[in-house]
């Protein structure tokens, strides 16, 4: 099959997405042995076809705030948790690779504790894994997590946020909370993580999440695992309120 390029230049946002189709197996190796270390550009391939993206600055925002919360809530309840960033994972025999936003190691954690390199191969895939959408679509990275089997994956752009479970037939459905978080409802993390700075710094974003984390939301863990009913937490630091 012959290699065909395509560009697609957000000017509006400033991604920059190239797909290159027919690559195969052997292209994508390439690309990522010529890429090296460098962060950029970030690369899934599936299926033959590479699609390299450079993310722009409302992309990075919005997946670091989606890192930030997950960091917090693991650190602030206890919860054990290796962030896997933005790992290259790929199998040949899946016919795909991806490099997520963000990924974290929950319930596998003690399965790569130690490890300083990773192959899906002999090790599990990340528990969850977050694709933040500015202006590409996630379709071509979530198809490569289902394929390797990832029980959660979040998808979030400046709309919206969805949390996709995946079945046992090996299809993802869409949830109202999370499968890592059962204390977490998708309303809830898409408000916090698309909240306001009102001009002020992003530190105090960080701040104010961390107040809430330590406070109303571990003693809403605490009561789920109590097996008891939690009282409802609409309350916003008064410091940083938030929309509406």
């Amino acid at each position: 099959m012959a290699t065909r390029t395509e560009t697609i230049i957000d000017a509006g946002h400033g991604d920059q997405c190239v797909v290159m189709r027919g690559v195969g197996w052997k292209g994508y190796a390439s690309v990522l042995r010529v890429r090296g270390e460098r962060s950029v550009p970030r690369i899934v391939y599936l299926d033959g076809d590479l699609y390299l993206m450079s993310p722009a600055f409302r992309h990075e925002l919005l997946r670091n705030r989606l890192g930030h919360f997950v960091v917090e809530v693991v650190v602030g309840l206890d919860i054990n948790c290796t962030p896997a960033g933005q790992t290259t994972f790929r199998r040949r025999k899946k016919d795909g690779g991806v490099e997520g936003d963000e990924t974290f190691y929950l319930t596998n954690e003690p399965r790569i504790r130690g490890k300083t390199e990773l192959r899906l191969r002999d090790d599990p895939p990340p528990d969850l894994a977050i694709e933040a959408v500015n202006s590409h679509a996630a379709d071509a990275a979530v198809e490569v997590w289902r394929r390797f089997k990832v029980p959660e994956v979040w998808v979030c752009d400046d709309e919206a946020l969805r949390i996709l479970t995946l079945r046992p037939d090996g299809r993802y459905e869409q949830a109202e909370a999370s499968l890592a978080f059962p204390f977490l409802t998708t309303a809830e993390i898409f408000e916090w993580v698309t909240r306001p700075t009102n001009d002020r710094p992003e530190t105090d974003w960080l701040k104010a999440l961390r107040r809430w984390v330590a406070g109303p939301l571990a003693e809403r863990a605490r009561a789920a695992r109590a097996d008891t009913t939690p009282e409802e937490d609409t309350a916003r630091p008064k410091d940083f309120p938030g929309p509406g």
